[in-house]
């Protein structure tokens, strides 16, 4: 561990000058920040693990608010592609968490208003989660299995627009942009006494820069808490999402890309690639304090997604499934001493049941044709978990978990005309996590920690079987990881900082591949055994005379270490799908009249798209610009801005297909493209 030695050396040498030199000036406070990341309300500082706290602000108000990832930029270690192919979804990876996702989110875990969207078999969805709704986000950087489970390789955890401070407001929002952009939201809220609510609307609609990228989508929510006593409250939540239409432009060869940047694949176009989806979900959360030091939390949630999708080939190229969703966990939280110090203790478990009613059809050039698979597929999960958080001196604080998991498949085959495929499968697995914070000084702290965190194959990365049948596939077996990190990080004079450097190791790594025959539609293996060495790096400014800029850097460095794969050795190779060099920044201002600007910076680096490491995506640069006026007058306050995306004008692949057939590998992003629009806020009482 001579990386572990290095950084604790440079720790130490530093850590006094930090200590002496860096003290803020007695005027200056900061704020506290609290975060639920750790399934308990804490302070950034006291977690030993590298955390990220974004709060909403006035930028996102002046954004398209088209993706998630423009809530989450800036974060170093994460890394968002495919901000345009809404068929596809977001991709999200998080040290290479989440990296062989061909769509939707793998290997993270993410929670909306303590609501997982996560469902028990490791999946997520993002297309449900309109990012204007967004109030804050923290982003758990590496493994926290010990306290979710399955896929947790990285934490996302969401809180949406509660009511406003103001007895009454409403906040309509439009936004216009090229290429057919054209997004409404309606915010609105109020509270009176023991009661507060919030509801949020939107309509999107994309033409798209490239052929047969349409898409459009309707989301609301409806969220309201309650003080039923003084010791309990209630919350209720609603959420449904439409999105009538969403096409797939495909990925394209190197040759294609050169050729023409627009264009569909070509058999996208002919199999009329896309998909529909509508989903519902409803979320209930109980808390009592049966004392002062005591919580007690409930929650339920039901969730129901109806989906049809439709895959460039032929044989069951037509794909839709009928899935239930539901979920119980309870928390118990207690504060109390422990030889005389301040020691939390968390008990819970959670349960979850997921059911799909799956079916293939043929799809012939766009049309339903014969049906080809039809199978009920179950997934349940439980998961009891502990964890205990000791300061054990004045300036240390020591945190241990654990969590056992237990994943039950099972697929019911209602086709049975190539036999029946029935079957199930049982995985189950304990995880563990233990970390140290030392506060060097007020406003620094040094912490590590060592975790554990598994991941189990998804139905669909099981149905999805190379035979060519039904059932599960058989060979494909849960990945395993041992994760170490050490970080510094500070608020010295208002400045933020933060270093961090992990080790992670991992057995059995998942990773997509495709098969000529069904382009389009991702197989997955294990691949042996894989390293990761990172190290990510941020620093913040204050806010100086309206003036404030950040910047940031990751190194990735990850290898195969054992993979054999179509009779290659591949150790040495790199995962694909990752850079390893990433920087980003951002400079904002803010003038007292009302003006404000904003220049947000990133360089992505060169990497691999496939095992054999034969083809790279090349490194791009990418910039957006922000301008806008704010203006207020009693009672109403309005915003006008207007923005550049991809400011350089960059040609860049926003997504990259990981192991595709036929060389399909790359998603082309558009050129330097112009949005704007107006906000209005009314508070009549």
């Amino acid at each position: 561990m001579v990386w572990y030695i290095v950084l604790i050396g440079f720790v130490l040498t530093t850590s006094s000058v930090l200590a002496q030199e860096s003290q803020p000036p007695a005027s200056v406070t900061l704020k506290p920040i609290k975060v639920t990341a750790t399934r308990s309300e804490k302070q950034p500082d006291d977690i030993p693990n590298a955390i990220t706290f974004i709060k909403r602000g006035k930028q996102q108000d002046y954004l398209p608010g088209a993706t998630l990832d423009e809530f989450g930029r800036g974060t170093p270690g994460v890394f968002f592609q495919n901000q345009f192919n809404y068929a596809q979804d977001l991709r999200i990876a998080i040290r290479g968490f989440g990296a062989r996702s061909p769509f939707g989110v793998r290997g993270i875990h993410m929670r909306v208003d303590d609501i997982p969207q996560t469902l028990p078999d490791g999946q997520t969805q993002l297309d449900s989660i309109d990012p204007s709704v967004i109030e804050q986000m923290e982003i758990l950087r590496g493994p926290s299995a010990s306290l979710f489970g399955n896929a947790s390789g990285g934490m996302i955890n969401i809180t949406t627009r509660g009511a406003p401070r103001e007895k009454f407001a409403i906040e309509p929002r439009q936004v216009f942009g090229q290429f057919g952009y054209f997004k409404s939201e309606i915010y609105a809220g109020g509270r009176e006494d023991n009661f507060d609510y919030s509801m949020f609307g939107s309509r999107l609609q994309r033409n798209g820069w490239r052929n047969h990228n349409r898409v459009e989508n309707y989301f609301s929510q409806f969220k309201f808490n309650v003080q039923t006593d003084t010791d309990s409250d209630w919350m209720m939540l609603f959420r449904s999402f439409y999105s009538p239409e969403s096409q797939d432009p495909g990925g394209l060869t190197s040759a294609q890309v050169n050729a023409d940047r627009k264009q569909a694949a070509p058999r996208n176009l002919m199999f009329d690639a896309g998909e529909e989806v509508t989903q519902e979900q409803l979320g209930v959360r109980y808390r009592k304090k049966p004392s002062a030091a005591q919580t007690l939390t409930i929650t339920a949630h039901l969730l129901h997604r109806d989906f049809k999708n439709k895959l460039p080939f032929e044989n069951g190229g037509q794909v839709a499934f009928d899935r239930w969703v539901g979920g119980l966990a309870v928390k118990f939280i207690n504060d109390h001493k422990l030889f005389k110090r301040p020691n939390r203790f968390l008990i819970g478990v959670d349960y979850g049941i997921q059911n799909d009613n799956r079916k293939r059809f043929n799809n012939n050039f766009g049309i339903r044709g014969a049906l080809t698979l039809d199978q009920i597929e179950r997934v349940q999960s439980i998961g009891p978990f502990i964890r205990n958080e000791w300061t054990v001196a004045d300036k240390l604080d020591f945190i241990v978990g654990g969590r056992w998991d237990w994943l039950h498949y099972r697929v019911a085959d209602a086709y049975q005309r190539d036999g029946d495929q029935s079957g199930s499968r049982t995985l189950s697995q304990a995880s563990g996590t233990a970390g140290l914070v030392y506060h060097l000084a007020e406003q620094h702290q040094i912490y590590t920690n060592i975790a554990t965190v598994f991941e189990a194959p998804t139905t669909t990365e099981l149905i999805n079987n190379p035979a060519g049948t039904g059932g599960f596939n058989s060979n494909l077996e849960a990945q395993t990881s041992l994760s170490q990190e050490l970080g510094l990080r500070g608020t010295p004079a208002d400045f933020r900082y933060e270093a961090t450097i992990f080790h992670i190791y991992t057995w059995d790594e998942i990773t997509p591949f495709e098969l000529q025959a069904f382009p389009g539609r991702a197989f997955f293996r294990n691949s042996g055994e894989s390293r990761r060495l990172g190290f990510e790096t941020r620093v913040a400014t204050p806010v100086w005379n309206g003036l404030y800029a950040e910047t940031g850097y990751t190194f990735s460095d990850f290898e195969f270490k054992e993979f054999m794969a179509d009779n290659l050795d591949l150790k040495g190779n790199a995962l694909p799908g990752i850079p390893k060099h990433r920087w980003e920044g951002r400079i904002r201002y803010t003038h007292s009249s009302g003006i404000f600007a904003q220049l947000y910076v990133q360089r992505v680096g060169k990497f691999f798209v496939n095992n054999v490491n034969s083809v790279s995506n090349e490194a791009y640069n990418l910039g957006q610009l922000l301008l806008g006026w704010d203006k207020k007058h009693n009672w109403i306050e309005g915003s006008l801005f207007i923005g550049i995306n991809n400011l350089f004008n960059e040609q860049y692949n926003a997504n990259t297909r990981i192991n595709a057939a036929f060389g399909r590998f790359f998603e082309p992003g558009p050129p330097l493209n112009v949005f704007g629009g107006l906000r209005i806020r009314i508070t009549p009482f």
